[in-house]
């Protein structure tokens, strides 16, 4: 063999060992690298948003060699993003559901805007329109002098935007602020002659929906009739709140919302986001989107609406504009575009 040949041969040789070492170096600081804790701040116990905060806490433990997560319970999303706005340790330790919008605005319970909160992931596409057991309220406006059930304050979705799309049309029903659960069963006792709920996209390209789960036992014995919100009149109440949420209005196909339902539904629909405090440090999110996006086909394993789920629908945020830099890097690198508004 000639000089040259063997001397290639040997920078070859040396070339895969340097290299092999640098992999193994790699994969062994990968596995000996000392475990991060985070919480995940959900709902309640019981509420879709409790499991799945619960199933991202599973496969974060699965399947990452270095961050742990825990589920935790919260009394709702501006109880959450009070927690990462007033409290140092949780800001590089929890991500949560919250309205990152509600905090921009900075109504109470907020103590003035903050704009400290950020986007990392959507989990979920959630919608209200009105439901009603009496076949003769069939639009908006026939829900004037009834008596309607909204949510419970604070709560701009459910309350402040439905007070102000009915305030535009003049519209005056006679309202009742209950809790879901109780809005239903007074539907069902006929205390009630209509409440403001939705449902859930259980697939990934939300044509197809489940109703709130606190629906599904009025749903199985009453005949629910749907009355759809009215676009023009929605936008111009976000407008005017300055709560445009994404996606905010879209109409569902006849049978597709409820395969019972044959007339399409036009629906105030909302992006869920897991979202942080601007401090979670970038390799904590990066790897939070990693093993969320690598194993998004077993959310639907835990629930229903987990199958909404995908690399590409988590980048569809209500806030794209305040996005995590490291999960706008992270879809980037995925090529996954996120659903910036159009200028």
């Amino acid at each position: 063999m000639k000089k040259s040949s063997v001397l290639s041969v040997l920078v070859v040789l040396l070339m895969v060992m340097c290299f092999t070492g640098f992999g193994v170096r790699q994969m062994e600081a990968a596995e000996t690298r000392e475990h991060y804790e985070i919480e995940i701040y959900t709902n309640i116990n019981g509420t879709s948003t409790y499991v799945l905060g619960v199933a991202l806490a599973d496969i974060i433990n699965k399947y990452s060699t270095w961050l742990r997560a825990t589920a935790m319970e919260s009394p709702g999303p501006n109880e959450t993003a009070m927690m990462l706005i007033n409290e140092p340790t949780q800001q590089t330790r929890a991500i949560g559901y919250l309205i990152t919008q509600d905090a921009l605005l900075g109504y109470p319970p907020y103590n003035g805007p903050n704009e400290d909160l950020r986007n990392l992931a959507a989990y979920g596409l959630v919608c209200n329109l009105y439901m009603t057991t009496n076949s003769e309220l069939r639009t908006l406006k026939d829900l004037d002098g009834k008596r309607v059930a909204l949510g419970t304050r604070p709560n701009i979705p459910r309350v402040d935007m439905q007070e102000k799309i009915f305030e535009n049309l003049g519209v005056k029903p006679v309202y009742e602020y209950l809790p879901f659960n109780d809005a239903v069963t007074a539907l069902s006792d006929g205390k009630i002659d209509a409440l403001v709920g939705g449902g859930f996209a259980i697939s990934a390209a939300a044509d197809k929906w489940i109703p709130n789960p606190a629906m599904a036992e009025l749903l199985a014995r009453t005949k629910i009739y749907y009355i759809s919100m009215e676009g023009d009149s929605l936008w111009r109440a976000k407008t005017e709140l300055n709560h445009m949420l994404l996606p905010g209005v879209i109409t569902v196909p006849a049978g597709k919302f409820d395969a019972n339902w044959n007339q399409p539904v036009t629906l105030q629909a909302d992006y869920l986001c897991w979202a942080s405090h601007k401090n979670m440090p970038d390799d904590v999110v990066t790897e939070i989107l990693t093993q969320m996006a690598d194993h998004a086909d077993e959310f639907a394993n835990y629930i229903a609406n987990g199958a909404y789920i995908s690399a590409e629908n988590m980048a569809k945020m209500d806030m794209p504009e305040w996005v995590h830099p490291a999960a706008e890097a992270f879809y980037k690198s995925r090529g996954i575009e996120i659903n910036y508004r159009d200028k």
